[in-house]
């Protein structure tokens, strides 16, 4: 089917959503079929990603899907995405385990964690998700059915990026500002909700294009690039395999992701919020 390049500056929030929902599972589609096939460790990984854009978009649009919909879709994208991460797991252990007897054994681990991975991908007929998605979405059973949503879907979708940009940056605010103070879990938790963000910023950010964003965006990823590697050595001190240069490598990552985000959350929101409300409501005080 054709698709439509025009940009979300042009659609409609219903368009906007049906092109990034289609791009996600494609992409999804595509990884899958390679983590079936090959044993690259980015073929996992880019599926994860996929389906973690595609919850992305679930909240950012959630004021015109229905709510079945939504709900189950994003309930099946999170149930491959954890079978996935166990294998994603392995491959970051062998990553860091490259020499003597404790880096085959990683290896093989990692090789053993494939075949259990695809065994269970092929269960869950992971294959058709994609497909599924694309016939749900061209039969349009995705849309809220009450009057208010249905406009809302029509509108431009400049109408939800305010507001979707707003809720995502509120759940990353939540979480304070002393990142060192947080214990494992709870930094891997604002790592998940500085991705949303990051992704929500990517769906909606032409809209407001410039240098402030620009800016928020390379924080954003050297941010997640800072805890990503917090949270591998996490897992590393988890499995026993934390030596002194990871133990160093640590305190400079964590120094490193407390800079960045004390600046990204000082910095000025470059959106504006009330473009994200719909017709009727006011924005809070």
């Amino acid at each position: 089917m054709a698709r439509d390049d025009k940009g979300i500056g042009c659609e409609t929030a219903e368009e906007a959503f049906r092109r990034i929902a289609l791009e996600c599972g494609e992409a999804f589609a595509a990884s899958h079929a390679r983590t079936m096939e090959e044993d690259d460790p980015e073929g996992p990984h880019k599926a994860r990603v996929a389906l973690r854009r595609l919850r992305s978009a679930l909240a950012a649009f959630d004021q015109i899907l229905d709510a079945g919909f939504a709900r189950k879709t994003g309930r099946r994208a999170r149930r491959l995405f954890r079978i996935l991460g166990e294998l994603r797991d392995a491959d970051v252990l062998a990553g860091h385990r490259t020499d003597g007897p404790e880096a085959s054994a990683a290896a093989r681990e990692a090789d053993r964690m494939r075949r259990k991975v695809r065994k269970r991908l092929r269960r869950a007929e992971a294959e058709t998700f994609a497909p599924k998605l694309a016939r749900r979405l061209d039969a349009r059973r995705w849309l809220r059915g009450n009057r208010r949503a249905r406009a809302l879907a029509t509108q431009p979708a400049t109408r939800l990026g305010g507001r979707a940009l707003s809720d995502a940056w509120a759940a990353c605010l939540a979480h304070g500002d002393d990142l060192a103070a947080m214990s494992d879990e709870e930094r891997h938790e604002m790592r998940k909700d500085l991705k949303t963000m990051r992704y929500t910023v990517e769906f909606f950010g032409e809209l407001w294009a410039g240098k402030a964003q620009a800016r928020f965006l390379g924080r954003m990823k050297a941010l997640q690039d800072a805890l990503g590697h917090l949270n591998d050595l996490a897992m590393l001190r988890r499995e026993g395999a934390l030596d002194t240069h990871h133990a160093d490598a640590a305190g400079e990552a964590m120094q490193t992701a407390g800079a960045l985000w004390s600046q990204t959350a000082a910095a000025p929101i470059w959106w504006r919020e009330g473009e994200g409300q719909a017709r009727g409501e006011t924005s809070p005080a």
